[in-house]
């Protein structure tokens, strides 16, 4: 087995927000790093926000589920406007707090966007 194959087995896929329609400012639900090594791969997508209206999204840490979130360095997407967005970023997983979740701030007008936000990295032991 090739070396690339080998580590596409161990590329695992995680959920940080399911299709679902952002009004409002609001938090996720954590996902645990904890199983992961090196770079993950975040992917944020979502329609036009409205005309006037922005969403800012970012990525934020904390060493525990329920505990204190702060902004992850590098975590934060380009604003979503009144235009279809995708945006990806790359984190090390090594240099994060062990859990993560996607914060929404809906910043100005009267904001509504179907969003998916999902992540990809390699597991430790896969």
């Amino acid at each position: 087995m090739a070396l690339h194959e080998l580590t596409l087995d161990k590329l695992q896929h995680f959920t940080l927000l399911a299709t679902t329609t952002i009004t409002a400012t609001g938090d996720q639900a954590a996902v645990d790093l904890a199983g992961y090594e090196g770079d993950v791969q975040i992917i944020l997508s979502g329609t036009a926000a409205g005309a006037g209206a922005d969403l800012t999204f970012r990525i934020e840490e904390s060493d525990a589920s329920g505990g204190t979130y702060t902004a992850a360095t590098g975590g934060g997407f380009t604003v979503l406007g009144n235009a279809a967005y995708k945006e990806v970023i790359t984190l090390n997983s090594n240099d994060l707090k062990r859990y993560i979740r996607l914060s929404c701030t809906a910043e100005t007008g009267t904001a509504s966007s179907s969003v998916t936000c999902f992540g990809f990295g390699l597991k430790k032991y896969g």
